[in-house]
C-alpha cells in the first residue's frame, strides 16, 4: 500500500481541514445573522452565490495540472512535472484576467438588485460586492496550481493544512467587517486581503519544500497546454455543475419565494452536508495516493487502495445517515440558536440527497485522480442543468421540498454512472502506454530532459 505515517499525518490534516469548516460553518450563520440580520444576510447569501463557492473549486487546469504532476514525479520525471505546472501557469496569466474582466463588467449590464430581489438592497453596492468577489475567485485560480508544487511531492497533508487555515481566516475577517459595523462591501474586500495574503505563505512554503517547482516560463510548452485542454475542459464542467446544483435552488427560490425560504433551504442544507466532511476527510487523502499509484502503474496496490476507500466511506456514509436523522432537531437547534426550524419532510430530502452524493463522488475519487472524469463530468453537468429547470415547476409547486428533491435526484443519477466507471481494471488499462507518450519517459529522455525549442510559447 502506502507508508503508514504519510497516511496518518495526511487523515490528521483532512480532520483539521474538516472540522474548521465545521467550525466556519457554525460559527458564521448565527453571528451573521446577529449583527446583519436576517434579511442582510439573506442578500449575502445570494450576491455571494456563485462567486463564494467557486472559491472552493478550480476552473479545471490547476487539477488536472496537478494530478499530472504527482504521476510525473512518481513515474521518474521531475522536468516533465515542471513543464505542466509552468504551461499552466502562462494559461492562468493570460486567461484569469479576461475572466474576471467579463464576469465583472457583465455585472454593470444588469440591475443586480432587481434581478436577485434583493429587497432595496442598492444596486451600485450590489455590483460592487460582487466584483469583490469575482476579483477574489480569480485569485484563488492560483492557489491550487501553487499546491501543485507542494503535492507533487506527495505531500497532500501540508496542501490541506495551508488551505484549511486560509479557509478558517477568510471566516474569520468576514465576522470580523460584521462585528466592527462593516457591510457586505467591508467583508468582500475583507476576503480579498485575506486571499493574497495566503497566496504570498502559500508560495513561500512550496519554495521550501519542492524547490525545483519555479514560477516562470521558460519550460511552458503550447504542445503541453493542448495535451491537458481536453481533460481541463471536461472538468471545468465539476465546479460549474455544483455551482448550478448548489447555488441554483438558492436562486430560484429567491426569485419565487423570499429571503427567509433562501435562508431555512440554505442552512437546513448546509447542516445536512456537515456529514460530507467524513468521507472528504477520507477521499482528500487518497486523491494523491491514487495518482502517485497510477504513476507507477501498479494495479495491485491500486485495487487494494480502492477496496480500502470503498470500506471507510460506506461506514462514514452510514454513520453519518443515522446520526443527522435522529439528533436533527436538536443540531438545527445549536447551529441557529433556535432561529432556524426543521422542516420536514424538506429535512429528509435533503439528507437523503447529502447521502446519494457523498456515494457517488466517493466513486469519482479514483476517476478523477487519473484524469479519466470526462464522461462523469459531461453527464453531471447536463443532469445539474435540466434540475434547475425542473427547479422553477417543483419550488413553485411544493416550496422548498421541491428544490431538495431535484437535488436529491441528479445526484442519486450520478451513482450509476460511476459505479460503471470506477473499476481500477478499466481505470488503468492502457494507463502505462498514456504516460510514456504524455511524459516522454524512455532511454533518450532520462538522458536528455530538454523538449524541443520549437513547441515553446516563447
Amino acid at each position: 500500500m502506502f507508508p503508514r505515517n504519510r497516511f496518518v499525518r495526511s487523515f490528521a490534516a483532512m480532520i483539521y481541514s474538516q472540522l474548521s469548516g465545521i467550525a466556519i460553518q457554525l460559527m458564521l450563520v448565527p453571528l451573521l445573522i446577529h449583527f446583519w440580520g436576517i434579511t442582510l444576510y439573506g442578500t449575502w447569501l445570494l450576491l455571494s452565490a456563485v462567486p463564494f463557492y467557486l472559491t472552493f473549486s478550480d476552473f479545471g487546469f490547476t487539477f488536472i495540472a496537478k494530478n499530472e504532476m504527482v504521476m510525473a514525479v512518481a513515474h521518474g520525471n521531475r522536468p516533465a512535472a515542471l513543464r505542466t505546472f509552468q504551461s499552466v501557469l502562462v494559461m492562468l496569466l493570460i486567461a484569469i484576467p479576461a475572466v474576471f474582466l467579463a464576469m465583472a463588467a457583465t455585472s454593470f449590464l444588469f440591475d443586480l438588485s432587481g434581478l436577485l430581489k434583493l429587497h432595496g438592497y442598492p444596486n451600485g453596492q450590489a455590483r460592487l460586492v460582487f466584483t469583490v468577489l469575482v476579483a477574489n475567485v480569480a485569485l484563488f485560480q492560483f492557489c491550487p496550481l501553487l499546491c501543485g508544487g507542494i503535492r507533487a511531492e506527495n505531500r497532500p497533508a501540508t496542501e490541506a493544512m495551508l488551505l484549511s487555515i486560509s479557509r478558517m481566516f477568510e471566516g474569520i475577517v468576514i465576522v470580523a467587517a460584521a462585528l466592527f459595523g462593516g457591510g457586505l462591501l467591508a467583508a468582500a474586500l475583507a476576503i480579498l486581503a485575506n486571499r493574497i495574503v495566503f497566496l504570498v505563505i502559500i508560495y513561500v512554503v512550496m519554495r521550501r519544500m519542492s524547490p525545483w517547482v519555479k514560477l516562470g516560463w521558460k519550460e511552458a510548452r503550447l504542445d503541453e497546454i493542448k495535451r491537458l485542454f481536453h481533460p481541463a475542459l471536461a472538468y471545468m464542467f465539476m465546479p460549474m455543475a455544483q455551482a448550478l446544483l448548489i447555488q441554483g435552488p438558492v436562486l430560484v427560490i429567491g426569485q419565487l419565494l423570499d429571503p427567509v425560504a433562501v435562508v431555512v433551504f440554505s442552512t437546513s442544507r448546509t447542516l445536512a452536508r456537515l456529514g460530507t466532511a467524513g468521507t472528504n476527510v477520507l477521499t482528500n487523502g487518497f486523491v494523491t495516493e491514487y495518482a502517485a499509484l497510477a504513476g507507477r502503474n501498479d494495479v495491485p496496490a491500486f485495487t487494494r487502495l480502492f477496496r480500502r476507500h470503498i470500506a471507510l466511506c460506506a461506514a462514514a456514509i452510514i454513520g453519518y445517515a443515522t446520526i443527522i436523522l435522529v439528533f436533527d432537531d436538536r443540531l438545527m437547534q445549536i447551529f441557529t440558536h433556535g432561529k432556524v426550524p426543521i422542516v420536514e419532510p424538506f429535512f429528509v430530502v435533503v439528507v437523503l440527497g447529502v447521502v446519494a452524493e457523498m456515494t457517488w463522488s466517493t466513486l469519482f475519487t479514483p476517476i478523477s485522480a487519473v484524469n479519466r472524469h470526462r464522461l462523469v463530468t459531461y453527464a453531471y453537468f447536463a443532469s445539474c442543468f435540466v434540475g434547475i429547470f425542473a427547479c422553477f415547476p417543483l419550488t413553485r409547486h411544493f416550496g422548498i421540498a421541491g428544490a431538495a428533491t431535484v437535488v436529491a435526484a441528479v445526484n442519486a443519477l450520478m451513482i450509476p454512472l460511476n459505479l460503471w466507471l470506477c473499476r481500477p481494471a478499466r481505470l488503468l488499462d492502457g494507463h502505462a502506454v498514456r504516460l510514456r507518450s504524455a511524459f516522454n519517459v524512455g532511454e533518450a529522455d532520462l538522458q536528455d530532459h530538454e523538449t524541443p525549442a520549437d513547441t515553446s510559447l516563447i
